[in-house]
């Protein structure tokens, strides 16, 4: 039985990390209708959305509700179920859906995306959380609570970049991935198990050779040498140009964009005719992007490129089950790279905001 009160975290302000606050004698949720869950949350993990909403920069298309329960990712164990539910059972270990209602749809409908965890509705950075059986998905049987909670959000949007959209990524093709966060390397992962090559950026040399190692079991036997390839960009500059002379002069079939303004126009020119951009970040610091940079014809390059560029969100709730299918099929496990407590969860925001981290930051409940 449920105790009566819970731990949870609430946005008293947006102007800042400082603004996350820790109640300790909050209510726990009751069920709300025949067909709820009540989930006994585990971990937690962190995206950048979650940073931005606590500072007041995520430009959402709603409001943020005052003393939102923050985090939009999370895993836990069914705890009480409703009386007609009959998808879950106590005892299930299951991921909540991001945007709650997404069920279907290829693209992220409004209605949706005004639900969606921490930030439209209260999210999971507390001890118990209710939803109803249709929004949550069985994380994958061989993953621990803290791989489940990494799924929600980064491991979604890095399916729906590949997968939920026209171009879906095919063997044989290449990704390039921008950076060594949560979603571009289980883009990464994603692609390696289909039969893809990858490229992978960062400015940091040592991020690059610990990415590689990570990702050298998820290739095939016997698939060619350059499956795995890296671009240091800060020693190349033109790491556009060097995308496209490692893809044998060709440009790649897909590109994780994760930081916007600073970088897409390299992206698009990294691209191939009807290759896909796939944008799901704007993590470049405006303020010191370059002025030829701002003022380049993005337009132009786009035309002449004939390459799809689009906004990416995460999957739906139907491509989440294929997702959790993949990863048990073709052995992906997050990679995370640091974990703290509860009560640290103001220092996880930072780790986050100083860039340190490598793959995922995960919380323990």
């Amino acid at each position: 039985m449920a105790p009566q009160t819970m731990k949870r975290y609430v946005v008293s302000h947006q102007n800042g990390i400082d603004g996350l606050t820790l109640q300790t004698d909050a209510p726990v949720p009751e069920l709300r209708s025949s067909t709820d869950i009540r989930i006994n949350i585990k971990y937690l993990s962190l995206n950048a959305r979650d940073l931005q909403i606590a500072t007041n920069n995520y430009p959402a298309p709603h409001a943020v509700p005052q003393d939102v329960v923050p985090i939009s990712d999370g895993c836990g164990v069914v705890e009480a179920v409703g009386s007609e539910v009959t998808l879950f059972k106590v005892g299930d270990r299951v991921a909540p859906v991001f945007p709650q209602g997404h069920h279907f749809e290829e693209d992220l409908a409004l209605r949706s995306l005004k639900r969606g965890l921490g930030g439209a509705i209260d999210g999971v950075a507390a001890e118990y959380f209710v939803c109803d059986e249709e929004e949550a998905v069985p994380i994958p049987s061989n993953f621990t609570f803290e791989q489940g909670s990494t799924l929600s959000v980064a491991c979604t949007t890095a399916w729906s970049s590949l997968f939920s959209h026209h171009p879906k990524l095919q063997a044989g093709q290449t990704v390039l991935c921008l950076g060594t966060g949560g979603v571009s390397l289980f883009a990464a992962q994603l692609a390696l198990i289909a039969g893809a090559r990858v490229i992978l950026t960062s400015s940091s040399q040592a991020k690059l050779d610990r990415a590689s190692g990570l990702l050298q079991p998820l290739v095939a036997a016997g698939a060619p040498s350059n499956t795995i390839q890296t671009i240091d960009y800060s020693k190349v500059d033109a790491w556009d140009v060097e995308a496209r002379r490692l893809n044998g002069g060709q440009g790649v079939d897909f590109v994780i964009e994760i930081a916007g303004r600073g970088t897409i126009a390299r992206s698009v020119r990294s691209t191939k005719m009807g290759g896909l951009v796939a944008i799901s970040g704007y993590l470049s610091d405006y303020g010191h992007i370059p002025k030829e940079i701002i003022e380049e014809d993005l337009a132009k390059n786009i035309l002449y490129s004939a390459a799809y560029v689009r906004g990416v969100f995460a999957c739906n709730r139907e491509d989440f089950k294929n997702c959790v299918a993949a990863l048990e099929t073709g052995g992906v496990k997050p990679i995370i790279d640091k974990t703290f407590k509860f009560d640290e969860l103001k220092d996880a925001y930072q780790y986050m905001a100083d860039g340190k981290h490598f793959g995922k930051i995960c919380v323990e409940v």
